[in-house]
């Protein structure tokens, strides 16, 4: 239970501290406004078709999340090195492992806060022009939540090995990758000399941002199963413990001295 209380505590810490970050207040607000200005081209819609607003709604909220759950996963270790704020933390009564663990918990809140402000701000973009509240838009605010832990767990394994410059652009080398990883897994057929294995390797090393995209299918009133819903559940999750078990793994062996 000790350690448990040590986890949540800083937990409560780092959400604490992600939230003073002024980066994170203009993500945010840049997200509602587009989500907002969905109203305007909903007015100069010839068809008047709320579609309009739900793609670009959507689309903000992943788009500004991943630059959030870059820029606080990178910050994540770099930030209290180069602060000299991580020396005192480890003296106390702490484990390398339960202060990981507590800051991704954090930071995984930080990320569920600032989707409901960008949802908030999606509905009350619907509830102004008259329209139905969609339920159904939450399966894809969940996808592209998971995407976004997803997003945060690689960050964090980058910044606890290399250099937050170096993190912040491997981080968005995979995500990229990951999101057209059917592209790579067929590039054998596009491109002469390509391994096949090479393709097949890359394409399961790499997330698969693309399995948790209910955005169209959404927008469009396609059915999204629960059943599906829950296999991407158990994808991100497995696929975000195994890299922060790599990240524990090299913040053990990192040498802050």
């Amino acid at each position: 239970m000790g350690g448990l209380k040590r986890v949540l505590a800083v937990a409560a810490n780092t959400f604490r501290e992600t939230i003073r970050e002024r980066v994170l207040y203009n993500l945010v607000f840049f997200a509602v406004l587009m989500t907002l200005s969905g109203l305007l081209l909903n007015r100069l819609s010839i068809r008047q078709d709320e579609k309009i607003i739900k793609d670009l709604g959507l689309a903000a909220m992943d788009v500004f999340g991943t630059v959030i759950a870059i820029f606080i996963g990178v910050g994540l270790v770099s930030k209290e090195i180069e602060r000299r704020s991580l020396f005192p933390l480890l003296a106390k009564p702490l484990g390398r492992d339960e202060l990981l663990v507590g800051k991704a918990a954090g930071l995984a809140f930080t990320l569920l806060v600032n989707v409901a402000v960008m949802s908030a701000g999606l509905y009350l973009t619907l509830l102004l022009t008259g329209r139905v509240l969609d339920l159904g838009l939450l399966k894809a605010v969940y996808g592209i939540y998971l995407g976004l832990v997803l997003v945060l767990s690689l960050a964090l394994l980058f910044s606890t090995v290399t250099s937050s410059a170096v993190a912040s652009v491997c981080t968005v080398s995979v995500v990229v990758a990951g999101r057209y990883s059917d592209v790579i897994r067929n590039m054998d057929q596009v491109t002469k000399g390509v391994p096949s294995p090479v393709t097949e390797f890359l394409y399961w090393l790499l997330p698969n941002f693309r399995n948790l995209d209910f955005k169209n299918a959404v927008v469009y009133g396609l059915p999204v199963p629960f059943d599906v819903v829950a296999l991407v559940t158990v994808y991100a999750a497995v696929y975000a413990s195994v890299v922060l078990l790599l990240a524990l793994v090299a913040f053990r062996r990192k040498d802050f001295q």
